[in-house]
């Protein structure tokens, strides 16, 4: 049974902040209009699918006080709650329903899919807006003066007009350049906010709102104890992800890399009954594609894929559109490759498939902990250079000075601050290392992000949102290893791992890409790496089953391609280390388009005025230094392009 919406508005009436005990008002309309004072919850719901076929908006209204966006796999619920898929049509909703009145959060908790949810208690008194812990799908809410206001798109909670510049919010313009450390509850706009993965949005009557965590990841309890189980084990939760997605809307559109972890998506989708299109994006001519699009292409082939390739050429040469805002959503998306998502919803829209996939969050959630991995596989042969393929020493001063613990932290004003030398800083490390600090195993922000053009303010502020990233992931295994009973001096297996899945499912961008192409065209983007039950058993993997190696070398993702390389994909996929080169489709972009960016990255650029692009890099913008940082050009040019584009008026 898979229920399946696209997007959801409601408001709330709260005199003094709290909500009133009030019958709910219910509104099946698809437009969530202001009620008067003293009336219920408005709920405006999206259309609704049950196994594919839309519901109407009669059996959709019977469960009034329940809405969703996303899709939801219910085949594990109770039997007394829902009714199979061969009874009345709605009868899913409705049983849903039921189970939150009586459950509330522990519902939540084992429901499985990408959702969030809003669901008003029986009596009216009680509103909860929910986004589960695996979440891409994103939550908006405000209030607007005795008004508690919620939608699945932010924009619809800017009132009837289009967002203005006076809209955004300026503070966290550096996180969405870098796609780094944007807060996860902050939004592109001042006052409205996210709602962060496994948290709760609650409005009782009589109380404020509040949010709450009501769920976060919890690592398998058995870890595999070889890596063939650790193969086996991921597999088979990586099918039972897809087919959780494809049970009854089997047709899907892979965006595929050529990479493994597409590639075992590929597998597992073309093992079913549906017909499957793997979209492959190129870039006719340029040194390295080609390899990409025959590796990409053999993998299609062999997993029973049609094959679509892509030619993002069109968009990046002399005058192309690349970086321009589409007509069809307000929001900016940065990441490469731009106009991908777009072609690949409306491939999805043309074929009559409901998702559009990817392998996103393969590398987050089989991250080893940078660093830390490498000391707990190698153990002492880490002291023998023809294993580690340096001097300990140089293997010691090389991870103090990637690690957060290595230097002092950074503080607004004063960039990522290590006093005190290499060799402080790798008796800081060892120390830190040695004391069980949990940022150990997490890599400093100048080592995963490189913000080309910032001012130092600006750059600081991205270092800061990261630390405070950090330190959620440790909060959030140190809870985890206080419900198991382990000591809280041992580090925490996993961190790197949680920290960069939080960094995702907390991404702009992605929710971006969702809200312009899918939302409208009812498409979902999905992963089958975001299971919950997939993150949770790679989480428990120890750092042996993540990485292999010796000689100086690193096999990342070891379970991963232990489980589909030679197996179930053409030989030589698994051991492609070098891949997807679409980094080169933006900076192609930015070197035929040179003085277009020129253009725009002025001093008098919105970028520069709001302190986040530095003057002194704008006039040392030439050629060659485009040529070098392309990517990163192009995504200053997107926001720039996005601010200029909003009317003031």
């Amino acid at each position: 049974m898979q229920l399946t919406a696209f997007g959801m508005a409601g408001r709330a009436h709260t005199p003094g902040g709290a909500l009133l005990d009030t019958p709910t008002a219910y509104d099946a309309t698809g437009t969530a209009s202001p009620r008067a004072a003293g009336a219920g919850p408005s709920l405006s719901q999206g259309p609704v699918y049950e196994n594919g076929a839309a519901l109407d908006g009669a059996r959709v209204e019977r469960a009034g006080r329940i809405q969703f966006t996303g899709w939801l796999d219910l085949s594990a619920l109770p039997e007394f709650l829902l009714l199979d898929s061969g009874r009345e049509p709605g009868a899913a909703l409705t049983g849903l329903q039921r189970l939150l009145d009586l459950r509330g959060a522990e519902a939540v908790r084992r429901l499985r899919g990408d959702f969030v949810l809003a669901h008003v208690a029986p009596d009216g008194g009680r509103l909860t807006l929910y986004r589960a812990v695996n979440a891409l799908t994103p939550l908006f809410w405000t209030q607007d003066g005795e008004s508690l206001l919620w939608a699945a798109d932010p924009a619809r909670l800017l009132g009837d007009r289009p967002p203005r510049l006076s809209d955004v919010d300026t503070d966290v313009l550096p996180m969405l350049i870098a796609e780094r450390g944007m807060p996860d509850d902050r939004s592109w706009f001042t006052g409205v906010r996210r709602l962060p993965p496994g948290s709760a949005l609650v409005l009782e009557s009589g109380r404020r709102p509040r949010v709450e965590t009501f769920d976060e990841f919890r690592p398998h309890e058995n870890p595999p104890r070889t890596i063939d189980e650790a193969a086996d084990g991921l597999r088979e939760r990586l099918a039972r992800a897809c087919g959780r997605m494809l049970a009854h809307e089997p047709d899907a559109v892979l965006m595929l890399s050529g990479g493994i972890d597409s590639a075992a998506v590929a597998h597992e989708i073309g093992s079913g009954p549906g017909r499957a299109m793997g979209l492959h994006f190129t870039l006719e001519g340029f040194p390295g594609f080609d390899s990409d699009r025959e590796a990409a292409e053999s993998v299609a082939r062999a997993c029973g894929l049609s094959w679509m390739p892509y030619d993002m050429s069109k968009h990046t040469r002399a005058g192309g559109d690349y970086i321009d805002i589409p007509a069809t959503g307000a929001l900016p998306q940065t990441h490469v490759p731009l106009r991908g998502i777009a072609a690949a919803v409306d491939l999805a829209e043309a074929a009559g498939a409901r998702f559009v996939l990817s392998g996103l969050l393969a590398d987050q959630i089989l991250a080893h902990d940078l660093q830390r991995g490498l000391f707990s596989v190698a153990g002492p042969a880490i002291l023998d250079p023809r294993v580690a393929g340096e001097p300990v020493w140089q293997t010691l001063a090389a991870a103090a000075k990637t690690s957060f613990a290595g230097g002092a932290p950074a503080t607004a004003g004063q960039g990522t601050g290590r006093p005190g030398g290499k060799a402080l800083a790798t008796a800081r490390y060892l120390y830190r290392l040695l004391s069980g600090d949990p940022t150990t195993a997490l890599p400093d922000r100048d080592a995963i992000v490189h913000p080309v053009g910032f001012t130092e303010d600006a750059g600081a502020r991205v270092t800061l949102a990261l630390r405070e990233a950090a330190d959620r992931a440790r909060d959030s295994l140190h809870s985890t290893m206080e419900r198991g009973g382990w000591s809280r001096r041992r580090l925490p297996q996993g961190i790197t791992s949680l920290f960069m899945l939080g960094q995702s499912l907390s991404t702009a961008n992605l929710q971006a890409a969702w809200i312009n192409y899918a939302l409208p065209k009812h498409r979902l983007i999905s992963t089958p790496f975001a299971d919950r039950d997939v993150v949770e058993y790679a989480l428990a993997l120890p750092a042996r089953h993540r990485i292999g190696f010796g000689h100086g070398l690193t096999v990342d993702k070891f379970a991963l391609r232990l489980a589909y390389a030679d197996r179930a994909v053409p030989a030589g996929i698994g051991h492609r280390m070098q891949q997807a080169r679409i980094d080169s489709i933006s900076a192609m972009f930015v070197n035929q388009n040179v003085e277009a960016c020129r253009a725009l990255l002025t001093p008098d650029s919105l970028l520069c005025r709001t302190g986040v692009l530095s003057r002194t890099f704008v006039d040392g913008l030439t050629p060659a230094r485009v040529h070098r940082n392309g990517e990163e050009i192009a995504r200053l040019c997107v926001i720039e392009r996005w601010l200029e584009g909003l009317d003031d008026a």
